[in-house]
């Protein structure tokens, strides 16, 4: 059904940048003004229109609007009438960062120490206000040319397991994406910031090397090798990562969350501060084709 100009709340959808699989995102301005804005919307008239949908998204209003750094995105608003319910944002119009490795990860690495950083900064924010995200991949970050991150997607995030749940081994519903995972949301043993770390890692690895720490036929199997196996080492894949980097994002993949590193301020200073590799690489020229990975 053609949406263009439908007006929402009090805005007017004038491009739709993505349709997901429950929400459709749309490009948005005030009826009344020309600022862009970016709204994540149920429609009435869809099938998925449930309310459960419609918790989610309110659920993620309140997450969001508890957020306020420059590497998260900025929630402003939300409501629901008669054309379903709505998320107002920030409009940062970009690619993610699973849209440009599967474009040419080469072309990122010479800009890959500032974007991780400032990945990382955002989550240590979240996890500072006591949410744990619980959804972090390469699809939910936006990067633009300028290095410049915001974190998305605050669906499933949720408070920390607090001391008491702690000890009486509280249970957590598993979600998340499966690539993503870390062994305790696989098993649902309560929520933690370092699962979240678990995550990171797996995408630092997808940006270096050009492909996830596990893969499987089968998503039973992609699971148990969370569980189970090792990741390949970074510096085996590419020499010109440095060993002792590759050691690190290992720790953040480490099977325990005792064994990881214990906060994403301290994952933030690593990549920060530690070389990452050997020889920095250089910007691509404009009118030089980049090398891509195809494996």
């Amino acid at each position: 059904m053609a949406r263009n100009n439908e007006i929402v709340g009090d805005y007017r959808l004038f491009h739709m940048i993505r349709a997901g699989s429950v929400y459709e995102i749309w490009a948005v301005r005030p009826v009344s003004g020309n600022e862009s804005f970016a709204m994540k919307w149920i429609p009435k008239d869809s099938a998925k229109y449930d309310g459960t949908a419609v918790r989610e998204l309110k659920h993620e209003y309140n997450v969001g609007k508890s957020l306020e750094h420059p590497s998260v995105i900025k929630t402003y608003d939300y409501g629901s009438g008669k054309n379903g319910a709505w998320l107002l944002m920030e409009f940062f119009k970009t690619p993610n960062l699973k849209q440009q490795i599967i474009a040419n990860v080469k072309a990122l690495q010479w800009r890959v120490k500032d974007v991780l950083t400032n990945a990382a900064a955002g989550l240590a924010h979240m996890h500072d206000q006591g949410w744990v995200h619980r959804d972090v991949k390469p699809d939910n970050y936006l990067i633009n040319d300028a290095n410049e991150v915001r974190l998305i997607d605050f669906t499933i995030a949720a408070k920390q397991t607090g001391a008491i749940g702690k000890l009486f081994g509280a249970k957590s519903k598993i979600q998340g994406t499966h690539s993503y995972m870390s062994p305790e949301q696989i098993r649902g043993q309560g929520v933690d910031p370092r699962d979240d770390i678990y995550s990171f890692g797996c995408q630092v690895f997808e940006v270096l090397a050009g492909k996830l720490p596990f893969t499987a036929n089968t998503p039973q199997e992609l699971l148990q090798r969370h569980l189970k196996s090792r990741p390949p080492q970074l510096n085996v894949l590419d020499t010109n990562i440095h060993p002792d980097f590759a050691a690190f994002v290992n720790k953040m993949l480490a099977k325990k969350r005792e064994d990881r590193p214990q906060s994403m301020k301290e994952v933030m200073v690593k990549i920060k501060t530690e070389p990452i590799f050997y020889i920095p690489p250089e910007k691509p020229k404009a009118d030089e084709p980049v090398e891509e990975k195809n494996d």
